[in-house]
């Protein structure tokens, strides 16, 4: 999505084709509210159990960025699609609960 003379752009592309996304503050808020009280370490359990470890540390730096983007170069972090698709299926939920401007579109060829 894009900023067009004030006017919202968005392109829609198949998400096999995208590797990362712009992880945000507003990400990190709604990851910590879908973990609620289950803790980091139970959630890296989880992720490792459906094929994809995401380790605790990783998931504090999600839940944190601001924290963690001041040691890159950039003040961007991003998360691979993979990771969040893991994450979604071990706290049982989808895309558009991080991403509100998501919608999951199934296409028959």
């Amino acid at each position: 999505m894009a900023s067009v003379n004030s006017k919202k752009e968005m392109t829609m592309i198949d998400i096999e084709h995208i590797a990362t996304l712009k992880w945000t503050e507003d990400q990190a808020q709604k990851l910590l509210a879908l973990r609620g009280k289950m803790s980091r370490r139970r959630l890296e359990e989880k992720t490792e159990e459906l094929g994809l470890k995401v380790a605790h540390q990783y998931i504090q730096q999600l839940e944190q960025p601001h924290l963690f983007t001041k040691r890159l170069k950039s003040d961007t972090l991003t998360v691979s699609v993979e990771v969040i698709k893991i994450l979604c299926t071990a706290l049982g939920t989808n895309i558009t609960d991080f991403f509100n401007s998501a919608k999951i579109l199934t296409v028959v060829p």
